[in-house]
């Protein structure tokens, strides 16, 4: 692909010139990264579930992230197309995924362990050593 652009009048015009070349400078890094995903869908079959999802999710949000680019540039206000809609469900979907494997990495509970300290600490008043305070004050109004 040919990424040099011909400004003509708008040569003159700094800030548009270094916009557009830092737009194409994005671009190519983003091309860079999808020739070497996009290879990957020929052993997507072989790959772990978990991999499989992640591809999914990336290549998504990578080419709905581009449409939205591409109506910027076009002039027309994303904000108010179908894509802000999608875009917002990938989100969603990625935090979803990521509390999935995060589900993996939480501290496991020893239940046994867990009832016996539950249960030893239940007041038990058949169990109990503390005396009445009845008995007490008889016992103390008998010594007087």
């Amino acid at each position: 692909m040919d990424w040099t652009l011909d400004y003509g009048d708008l040569a003159k015009d700094t800030d548009f010139v270094n916009n557009c070349e830092n737009l194409v400078k994005n671009l190519k890094e983003v091309q860079e990264v999808l020739d070497e995903l996009l290879p990957l869908k020929k052993h997507y079959d072989k790959m772990s579930l978990p991999a499989q999802i992640e591809l999914d999710l990336f290549l998504a949000y990578t080419l709905n992230s581009l449409h939205w680019i591409s109506l910027r540039i076009e002039g027309v206000d994303p904000t108010k197309h179908p894509i802000k809609n999608e875009l917002q469900r990938i989100k969603m979907t990625m935090l979803r995924w990521q509390q999935v494997k995060d589900r993996d990495k939480r501290p496991t509970m020893d239940l046994e362990a867990a009832k016996r300290f539950v249960k030893s600490g239940l007041y038990d008043p058949y169990k109990s050593t503390a005396e009445p305070q009845n008995k007490k004050r008889k016992f103390e109004d008998n010594d007087e």
